[in-house]
């Protein structure tokens, strides 16, 4: 996707997470243990401040090590959703009006590839894209996610996020592999987990230990242990224990 494209997203899901916030703050998060939505929205709010800093900051971070937390500017103390929502309104209007200033390609600081402001147009539209989702289901008003989105979404979990997991799981996983297969476009990725932490992820069609077709919405929100297989569309062929392993360790 293209940068513009990214900030529609982030505009777009990002008021769609609001809204749903909306009356509904003390409502429990099902893929956020422990949090509330107020919680998703602190978080998020935060966020989206620290990713703007962090590109604003542009060449002074991209060398450099990770900006501490110490940067981020906190939520206010008083959690109700007359302060809490209008915080964190602003936060989303400050990044995209750092992220609509930058060159795409000047580099920064990431945790991921390529390093540079390019790589916070994806991220920070898929963190907002699946927090609104999160806020929506908690608050009972579904949030529609856009399916080249979701597509991409599964591509950069696969390939950056699972990999942190696996880091920390490094006895986990002994080289099973896992096919997924998006029916509502293009997309197929094989994915070998470990051993040792190890991760292989090709974007081709390839034969794993167990394979999952479905749309590109239902595979993000499985791999990232949002729905389980129950509530998705996925059809499961081969060893089924694998995903069931997946759903079990696996979450973002």
């Amino acid at each position: 996707m293209e940068p513009v494209a990214y900030l529609d997203a982030i505009a777009r899901d990002s008021r769609m997470l609001l809204d749903a916030a909306r009356g509904a703050l003390d409502e429990p998060v099902r893929a956020c243990p422990q949090w509330d939505v107020a919680d998703v929205v602190a978080h998020i709010g935060v966020v989206w401040r620290w990713a703007a800093d962090t590109v604003e900051r542009g060449a002074e971070t991209a060398s450099g090590e990770r900006p501490t937390s110490a940067e981020r500017s906190a939520p206010p103390e008083d959690w109700q959703e007359g302060s809490l929502l209008p915080w964190a309104a602003a936060g989303a209007e400050r990044l995209l009006y750092v992220l609509g200033e930058v060159d795409p390609d000047v580099g920064c600081w990431t945790f991921g590839m390529p390093r540079t402001a390019r790589f916070w147009f994806r991220r920070q539209a898929l963190e907002t894209a699946m927090h609104a989702w999160d806020v929506g289901m908690a608050a009972g008003v579904p949030v529609a996610l856009e399916t080249t989105l979701a597509a991409d979404g599964v591509d950069e979990f696969l390939t950056l996020g699972l990999a942190r997991h696996l880091s920390r799981q490094p006895g986990t996983w002994n080289g099973e592999s896992v096919h997924l297969h998006r029916t509502d476009g293009e997309g197929e990725w094989l994915v070998r987990l470990g051993p040792d932490g190890a991760l292989d992820v090709t974007r081709a069609h390839g034969k794993g230990d167990v394979a999952m077709r479905g749309s590109a919405v239902d595979l993000w929100l499985w791999s990232t242990n949002r729905r389980t297989l129950d509530e998705t569309g996925i059809e499961v062929f081969g060893d089924a224990a694998i995903a069931a392993r997946w759903s079990e360790q696996i979450s973002f």
